[in-house]
Parts: C-alpha cells; sequence; structure tokens
C-alpha cells in the first residue's frame, strides 16, 4: 500500500524569528536626528561666543579711546607744539653755532699757557685750509730755559697744534727774541663753548720756573 504525503503550507521556523533578523529603520533614523540636533547646538552656540567676542570686543576699544582721550587733553596738545618749535629752534641754532669759531677762545689759552717770563708784541690769525687756522706771533723771554719751557707749554695743549719757535736771537739787553707759529685747531674753538659751561683742564705754564716779581718789559 503506497505511503501518503501529507503536504502542510504552515511555515516551520517561529516568525518572531524573522522579526527579529529584520533591521530596524526607525532606529537609525533615530541616531541621524540626534546627530543633526547636536550639530544644530554646537553652531549656535560657537556663533553666540562669536557675537560676544566681537561687541566685547568693540566696547574694550571704544573705552580705551575714551581713555586715551583723556590723557591726550589733559597734556595739553596746544603746550606740546610750543615745546616741539622751541626744541626746533634751540636744535637750529645749535646747528649754526658749530659752524663758527670763536676767536676769543685762542686768546684765553694764549693767556693760559704764557709763562710770566715771555712776552709776545705782535699776532697775527689767518686761515690756512680745511678749517684749521695758523697763527704767527713774535715775541721775547728772559732765557732760553724760558723759551724751551713755553714750546713744552704750547706743546701740552689741545687748541694749539704743532707749536714752533724760530730765529732766536739776543736783544741789546740780553732777552731771547724769537718768532712763533702754530696751527689752530678748529674743532677746539666752536662758538658754543662761549655760552656752555667750560672747565680749565690746561695745567698753568712756567710750572718749572718761577715767575718774576716784576712785570716783564
Amino acid at each position: 500500500m503506497p505511503e501518503r504525503v501529507t503536504a502542510s503550507f504552515i511555515p516551520k521556523e517561529s516568525l518572531m524569528q524573522d522579526r527579529v533578523k529584520r533591521p530596524s529603520g526607525p532606529s537609525a533614523f533615530a541616531f541621524l536626528n540626534v546627530v543633526g540636533i547636536v550639530i544644530i547646538i554646537l553652531t549656535a552656540v560657537s556663533a553666540g561666543g562669536i557675537f560676544l567676542f566681537k561687541s566685547y570686543t568693540e566696547q574694550s576699544i571704544a573705552s580705551k579711546k575714551v581713555t586715551l582721550d583723556r590723557q591726550r587733553a589733559a597734556f595739553e596738545p596746544a603746550t606740546i607744539e610750543d615745546l616741539q618749535r622751541l626744541d626746533a629752534r634751540i636744535q637750529t641754532a645749535r646747528a649754526l653755532l658749530s659752524r663758527h669759531h670763536a676767536l676769543s677762545l685762542v686768546f684765553d689759552e694764549l693767556e693760559a699757557r704764557t709763562g710770566g717770563a715771555v712776552r709776545f708784541r705782535s699776532f697775527s690769525f689767518e686761515p690756512a685750509g680745511q678749517g684749521a687756522f695758523v697763527i704767527d706771533m713774535s715775541g721775547s723771554a728772559r732765557s732760553f730755559n724760558s723759551v724751551a719751557i713755553q714750546s713744552e707749554s704750547f706743546g701740552d695743549s689741545a687748541v694749539i697744534r704743532d707749536p714752533m719757535f724760530s730765529n732766536l736771537n739776543l736783544d741789546t739787553a740780553g732777552n731771547v727774541v724769537f718768532d712763533f707759529s702754530a696751527t689752530i685747531d678748529p674743532s677746539r674753538i666752536p662758538f658754543g663753548l662761549l655760552i656752555e659751561p667750560r672747565t680749565q683742564s690746561a695745567p698753568q705754564p712756567g710750572a718749572g720756573e718761577s715767575a718774576p716779581s716784576e712785570p716783564f718789559i
């Protein structure tokens, strides 16, 4: 007797297993929504921070500008302009004075360095090129030793350069007569020294020779 085959259209596996294996569409969509909301919030916070920082910066600049204007007004701009003009005039005057020479400083140097046993009778002063000046003098001294001491004194001078005694002879009274020439350094006799205080750095001449009790004639 043939076997009987029974056909059944009911699935043998459980329908619950199909539900578990089916991808969850609503969960993925919710995750994307959360990420989008977070991004929007961060963007809004950043925009707000930038706006607040910009407002603070503008207020700080305005406040500092007001403070600067107050401090500038306290210094009296008109007084500052007057002082600037005065400073410009002083600088111009100094520049003009630096181009002029004071001949009186040469006489001061000669007076300070001439010993009591030496006497000058003539004086000439003329330019020698490159801003320098040449002086020529004639004079007399009590002795040859006086002339040597005087030469050493002039040699120590910062104003008198290249001092030279020449034509030494004895006159009828026994005094030594001579001619003298030297170069004057123009940088040492600026006119500005007559205005600014000066200190005498030159030693008194004739330190090794006692001055005569009577004037040398």
